[in-house]
């Protein structure tokens, strides 16, 4: 069913359309904008539900370092000359033209927010949305990784960067009214193209227009297929070196050569016990080959 997101890109959309998001493709964004794919409902992921409650906690923390006060600022600020781009800000610092963007993330995602100096590309791209659209010149990022570390960043508006942000969403979104599709990345291969496109007819499209990227695919899969032998060969050497010991050390490596147990289930057996048919299911997708063609 059709809902207000669809009807608008948001600052949290910028960064899937720059091409700059974890999370989310351009094609994909496209697809939900278009209502070709239902967003992810998120209604019911606890890694969202306790996102929203440490908010409160990371805005808490911020007021308690600053002495200042945040407020909840629901405004929706709309670009005066393109009415599809608006954004709302989750909150201000009283007597100040500052906000402060609150931010929760899991332990894996530290990496992303640890340099003191940087900020995570998609981040920046969010809040200098909001910084342009809410015509304010300072924004905070305040982040809780893991529950445990507390960062606070902040960023400066840029007019410039602003300006390619925009015109990046203008562009967008008339692909989204033309309904012409971005190109896909990487991302999309195993979801999000499949979802678009989950069966197919009989007819074959000449596409000579083609040619390079599949002759370039190919060359990539020989030098993928080329690069795991060569790791094989090496493992299998580094190996033999450690032979009967728990590992080897030089005086820039260490190298450990463990014995690890994992539980796996026996196919063989169930389907001798005329079990393997009644606990497993039959799933269909597409599988993209390359042949040379045929004169």
């Amino acid at each position: 069913m059709p809902n207000d997101r669809m009807n608008y890109i948001g600052a949290s959309d910028f960064p899937a359309i720059m091409g700059m998001s974890p999370y989310k493709s351009p094609l994909q964004l496209w697809a939900e904008k278009t209502g070709q794919l239902e967003p992810d409902d998120l209604s019911d992921n606890q890694a969202v539900e306790w996102g929203t409650r440490l908010e409160r906690i990371v805005s808490q923390k911020f007021s308690d370092d600053h002495e200042v006060k945040l407020i909840a600022r629901k405004t929706r600020y709309v670009h005066p000359e393109h009415s599809f781009i608006s954004c709302e800000l989750d909150n201000i610092i009283a007597g100040t033209d500052e906000l402060v963007e609150i931010k929760t993330v899991n332990a894996w995602a530290w990496k992303q927010w640890s340099d003191p100096d940087e900020l995570p590309a998609h981040v920046i791209v969010q809040v200098m949305v909001q910084l342009g659209l809410s015509k304010r010149k300072i924004g905070w990022v305040a982040c809780l990784c893991g529950g445990q570390k507390y960062i606070e960043k902040k960023i400066e508006f840029d007019q410039k960067f602003y300006d390619i942000i925009i015109a990046s969403g203008v562009t967008f979104w008339k692909m989204v009214v033309d309904r012409t599709p971005p190109i896909a990345m990487g991302m999309d291969n195993k979801d999000v193209v499949l979802r678009l496109n989950p069966s197919h007819t009989d007819e074959v499209e000449e596409a000579n227009d083609m040619n390079d990227r599949i002759r370039y695919l190919q060359e990539v899969k020989m030098h993928i297929e080329n690069l795991i032998k060569e790791k094989d060969d090496l493992e299998a050497i580094i190996k033999e070196r450690i032979g009967g010991k728990l590992g080897i050390v030089t005086d820039i490596y260490s190298v450990t050569w463990k014995s690890q147990k994992r539980r796996s289930v026996d196919t063989v057996a169930l389907k001798v016990d005329m079990l393997y048919d009644r606990y497993s299911k039959e799933t269909e997708t597409r599988v993209l080959r390359i042949t040379n063609a045929k004169k």
